[in-house]
């Protein structure tokens, strides 16, 4: 399935993975209307697929998904690698918009005389599950790039802090609590990140 050009506010938008495929791929029910899917998508890809990847490259992928000039290597990147993580993100960010809708009187609770209505706790469970499996696949992704030959994606490799963001290269899991001990032999808390710490360890 091909990525996807979209028209918004007059200008060419590119998603890296279609409303179609998403719907295959995902547990997103195949009847969802694309419009509801198509934002999901855009702010997984600008808030997740962009930071992993910078912009430089990030852009670099849109450009050619939009003139048909991505080489061998790119389609690879791009098939295999971004889209399983963009897919389980916008379904991350699909879901509460699912169960909440926003209308002209206020926020309503979607619910249908077929179905029983999801608690708010089983919404939190299943968009736990769904970041996990994203995390999966972007820690994949952040994995093959750095493996890769530095010709093979010179834009990850080598960007400019002059085309908006780098790429990060640390791992996507966020394992909440890191500790070192203190000089008096007790734990403390500690917000960097686990990659970055040399003597402690994770809750």
């Amino acid at each position: 399935m091909k990525p996807k050009q979209i028209l918004i506010n007059m200008s060419l938008t590119v998603l890296l993975v279609s409303e179609q495929r998403l719907k295959q791929w995902t547990a997103l029910d195949n009847n969802t209307r694309d419009e509801e899917i198509t934002p999901s998508i855009l702010d997984a890809q600008n808030v997740y697929i962009q930071q992993t990847l910078g912009t430089p490259l990030f852009n670099h992928l849109k450009d050619g998904v939009l003139n048909n000039t991505l080489n061998t290597d790119e389609i690879l990147l791009l098939n295999e690698y971004v889209a399983p993580p963009l897919m389980q993100y916008s379904l991350y960010l699909i879901l509460p918009n699912i169960k909440y809708k926003i209308v002209e009187k206020g926020l309503l609770n979607g619910t249908s005389e077929e179905t029983q209505p999801t608690t708010l706790d089983e919404l939190k469970y299943l968009r736990a599950t769904t970041l996990d499996l994203a995390q999966f696949y972007d820690s994949r992704l952040r994995e093959f790039l750095l493996d890769s030959l530095p010709s093979t994606y010179p834009l990850y490799t080598n960007p400019t802090a002059r085309e908006g963001m780098r790429p990060d290269k640390k791992s996507p899991y966020n394992s909440g609590l890191v500790t070192n001990f203190n000089k008096n032999g007790n734990y403390k808390y500690n917000k960097d990140a686990c990659n970055d710490c040399t003597n402690g360890s994770s809750l």
